[in-house]
Parts: C-alpha cells; sequence; structure tokens
C-alpha cells in the first residue's frame, strides 16, 4: 500500500483508491471486492481489455476509471500518475505523490529498457527475474524471430499450435502478421481481445473463431496455426501437431529455444525484465530507498541483496503476513 491510502493489484479495506497495474490474474486478486469498496484506477489499455473480458457492469461503473498515461489524478491529499511499463498492453507503473512531497513508487511488471521510467524517493519493485543468474545473453529479437523459424520449419508435419499467456499472446500474433500466409485460428475470448489490441493500435492479421463454420472448415485441414490462451481449454495431443509454449521465464541464459522434442518446444518471450535490467531500471528510479515485493514469488532476498551491494541503495523485504481478517 502505497501513502497509506492507495492499494495496488490488491484489496486493501483502509485504502480507498485501488491500482491496477494490468490483467495478468496473479495481480486481480480480490478485484471483485474492490468493484464494491474502492475506486479502482487504471490505464485506458486495461480498462478496455477488463471491459472486454468480463464486459457485465464495468464500462458503466463510476468508480472504475481510465486514465492517459501521464495524466494526474487528485485523489484526497496526494497524486496519482500512471507510466507504461512496457509488460504489455495497458501495464503500468504508479507514481503517488503525498500533499508534504514524498513521492511513492510500485514497479508492477516491467520490461526494460523503457522510454520513462516513474521518479520516486520510495520503489516497490516486482522480483520477477530478481536472480543474478537471470540475465540474458540474447535479445528479445531472437526469441521473436526463432518463433517464426520454428513455424515455418513445422508447418508442413500438421497444425501448430501456439500457447500463451495474455499479452506475450498477442506480441507474437503481431510478430507473425504478414509472415504466415495460412490461417490461423483462435476462441471467441482471444478474438475479443484481439479487437482491443487493434483499437490500440496493433497490426494483428485476421484470426478465425474456431467456431465459426469457416473455422471448423479450416480447423478439419492440416494447415493452420491455432492460439490458446488464457482460459482456453489445453490442445489434446493427437500426434500430427506441433506445440510451442511462450513462457516469460528462461529456461537457458544463451538460447531462447529449449526443445523437449521434434514436436514440442518452448520459447522464453518475456515482456519482463531480466537481472540487470531489474537494477537499471531501480537506479534510473532515482528512488533512495527500495521494498522488494516478496508476495508473488520470485528472487526477492537475491535482489535486495544487489540492491544494497552493487547500488548502495537501500533495501527491505518485508515479511509476507497471511491473515484471516476481512480486507488485511
Amino acid at each position: 500500500m502505497l501513502a497509506g491510502q492507495v492499494s495496488c493489484d490488491g484489496f486493501i479495506r483502509e485504502a480507498g483508491l485501488r491500482v491496477q497495474t494490468h490483467v495478468h490474474l496473479d495481480h486481480m486478486d480480490s478485484f471483485e471486492t474492490s468493484k464494491a469498496f474502492q475506486t479502482i484506477l487504471t490505464s485506458r489499455g486495461t480498462h478496455a481489455l477488463l471491459c472486454a473480458q468480463l464486459n457485465a457492469d464495468l464500462p458503466y461503473r463510476s468508480n472504475f476509471v481510465g486514465a492517459e498515461f501521464g495524466s494526474v489524478m487528485n485523489y484526497g491529499d496526494f497524486q496519482v500518475t500512471l507510466e507504461s511499463s512496457g509488460h504489455m498492453l495497458g501495464a503500468a507503473q504508479v507514481r503517488v505523490e503525498t500533499r508534504e512531497g514524498l513521492r511513492l513508487g510500485y514497479s508492477g511488471d516491467f520490461s526494460w529498457p523503457l522510454d520513462k521510467v516513474i521518479q520516486v524517493d520510495t520503489l516497490v519493485v516486482d522480483p520477477t527475474y530478481g536472480s543474478p543468474s537471470s540475465v540474458r545473453e540474447y535479445d528479445q529479437g531472437a526469441a521473436e524471430a526463432a518463433l517464426l523459424h520454428v513455424i515455418h520449419r513445422t508447418r508442413h508435419f500438421g497444425p501448430v499450435r501456439v500457447l500463451a499467456h495474455q499479452g506475450t499472446l498477442q506480441r507474437a500474433l503481431q510478430v507473425v502478421s504478414g509472415q504466415l500466409g495460412f490461417p490461423m485460428l483462435g476462441s471467441r475470448r482471444l478474438l475479443k481481445e484481439i479487437a482491443v489490441y487493434r483499437d490500440f493500435g496493433c497490426v494483428i492479421d485476421d484470426v478465425l473463431d474456431v467456431e465459426s463454420p469457416e473455422g471448423k472448415e479450416v480447423a478439419k485441414t492440416r494447415t493452420y496455426l491455432r492460439w490458446y490462451g488464457t482460459g482456453d481449454s489445453l490442445p489434446i495431443p493427437d500426434g500430427e501437431s506441433t506445440a510451442i509454449k511462450l513462457s516469460a521465464f528462461m529456461s537457458r541464459q544463451d538460447d531462447p529455444v529449449l526443445h523437449y522434442s521434434d514436436r514440442s518446444l518452448r520459447i522464453a518471450m518475456s515482456n519482463h525484465a531480466d537481472f540487470a535490467g531489474t537494477l537499471q531500471y531501480i537506479e534510473a528510479s532515482g528512488a533512495r530507498t527500495v521494498v522488494v515485493d516478496a508476495s508473488r514469488g520470485g528472487n526477492a532476498i537475491a535482489l535486495a541483496e544487489a540492491v544494497t551491494s552493487r547500488l548502495g541503495i537501500e533495501c527491505v523485504v518485508p515479511e509476507v503476513e497471511l491473515s484471516r481478517e476481512w480486507g488485511r
């Protein structure tokens, strides 16, 4: 919680304002409760994605607000500003400034490098790649090239099935757009998400509804690419398809591709900063104190030690306490 009144990606009953940094499920804890008891601030991109996914009452709620990156929202005695974190469409860094001028920030999930880093006195940072061993020796361009190479290499053997979380999946869709020359299939849920990404300027080729008459005809052939995202039923192995898992986590430092077999592999296409990028982000924020958020796992202790020893910045890792008390 920032400034004692702003919760980020979770419900705390004392906080009148919740900032929802992005739509990934591990950051959506108690969202339904927040709808009833808090004002919820998001970026415009996150607002649009949540309205498309959850629908129902969200588009009509006066306490569900979508803001432009860089705009300042006044709330009580403080100001809140969101800036892009580069993690996925709508993903945000959060800066809260108190009436006394104290600047508090939360990184959310972030990529590196970024066009703009929030400038703060105290920073709460995500430790996804907090281990010194989590350093990539390849760039994300190599991961994208590997995806295209594998698709073209395996398409002649049968259907290609790509599994990924939201954000990574839409990034992959943009990578392959204009590069395939054969049909793509997806669920109706995915098509709703694609429509939002297109509204925000993303170039994505046609994806057919797998349940439509045209989609069912394509599915009878051996040459198509099928996308599986969050909430979709996973494919049943048929002995003909190639399965590609796009993962945020690296398995090797020097190669984004991990082969399980000729028909099964994983590609580390990540929108998370690695260890080196995380330290550079912290340094760029100007923070004098860093708090490592250990509530979602990661390598909090290792990152805190590196922040102190390598950057000379005071860093703490609060103990994660579980409570049965409502809103705590």
